[in-house]
């Protein structure tokens, strides 16, 4: 069964389904639909979670085992599959495995990157969606942003006034996360009040020395000077690693998917519109433009494929240091790898 993203809430109320598999390239989105079915599963009486982040060098053997192992310390489980990349041949199969013989009282999460409408009608995500709830989570579109501005706010029990509306649609140009930050500091700031355009104006401009948007936009630019001052400013002001590696991969996926578009429709440049749709607005795109003429295709999947070793790092999981996999990661991104092989 699919659901439209706004379904979702509603639907949580009730007794949740065997399978969740949320598809999507908006992080802010993602994680909050995941955040509202652990929420669910924790009411309902599912109280140990089982984590699994998959690469492609993923075991598949340690799930399925998961998957049939009765639990010793509680009787529901949620057990989360969380993909860096789009499934590969072994990994489809072990869904499809998982969806035909859901395990006893467990609820599977999926989270996957964005799944186009085309890829959605293949037979293993078909199967998959069948034997539970499909939601896909894009990014807004430029026209609709005021809109979802709008609920969020109301949401929060703020007002807006048109102006003030827009100019964090501007300022924010489709950063859904730092739009619903701006949103939550002008409640704390504003509760009893309607906040002006220039209350808003002071929300916006109030960040720090360093910015992780100041960062992506100077890997975006190439400036590798620039991009390696504000990793070592971005740490030394103590901000938090998984933001920084936010911010990086959100413009590495969309880089990487539009050079995958490029070279299956043989093109020499990005339309305006795809750039769009993947969260490049209009003052970002001509060096978006540049990046995709610096980096190849290959050199992008490598890049993006070392995600999850940084991911690992920042959650302890590995001996390295995350700002060490930051900054290599950043300097790639900007043209100027600090290793090469």
């Amino acid at each position: 069964m699919q659901l439209r993203p706004e379904q979702l809430a509603r639907h949580l109320e009730s007794p949740l389904a065997a399978l969740y598999l949320i598809n999507g390239d908006e992080p802010l989105l993602v994680q909050e639909a995941a955040d509202g079915i652990r929420a669910a599963a924790i009411k309902q009486g599912y109280d140990e979670r089982i984590r699994h982040d998959v690469d492609r060098s993923f075991n598949w053997s340690d799930v399925l085992a998961d998957a049939q192992a009765l639990s010793l310390f509680a009787q529901r489980r949620l057990m989360e599959l969380r993909f860096n990349n789009k499934p590969d041949a072994a990994a489809t199969q072990a869904l499809c495995a998982l969806a035909a013989q859901p395990p006893e009282d467990t609820v599977l999460l999926i989270l996957l990157p964005k799944i186009d409408g085309k890829a959605q009608k293949a037979k293993w995500y078909s199967e998959v969606e069948g034997a539970g709830v499909g939601v896909s989570l894009y990014n807004i579109d430029a026209n609709e942003l005021p809109k979802w501005l709008t609920a969020r706010a109301k949401g929060l029990g703020l007002s807006l006034p048109a102006d003030a509306l827009q100019l964090i649609v501007d300022r924010t140009e489709g950063n859904l996360l730092a739009a619903a930050q701006t949103l939550e500091k002008l409640k704390l700031l504003h509760p009893d009040t309607v906040p002006s355009v220039e209350d808003v104006a002071a929300v916006v401009s109030d960040s720090a020395r360093y910015s992780v948007f100041d960062l992506a936009d100077a890997v975006l630019n190439g400036d590798a000077t620039r991009t390696a001052r504000l990793v070592l400013g971005l740490q030394a002001e103590g901000v938090a690693e998984s933001i920084v590696l936010w911010a990086l991969q959100k413009d590495l996926r969309g880089l990487t998917l539009i050079a995958e578009q490029m070279h299956s429709s043989d093109q020499r440049q990005a339309s305006s519109q795809l750039l769009t749709q993947q969260g490049f607005w209009s003052r970002r795109q001509g060096p978006a433009q540049n990046a995709l003429r610096r980096l190849s295709l290959p050199r992008l999947q490598r890049m993006s494929s070392g995600i999850i070793d940084i991911d690992r790092a920042i959650k302890g999981q590995s001996p390295d240091r995350a700002w060490d996999g930051l900054l290599r990661l950043a300097m790639a991104m900007a043209g100027r790898p600090l290793f090469t092989g």
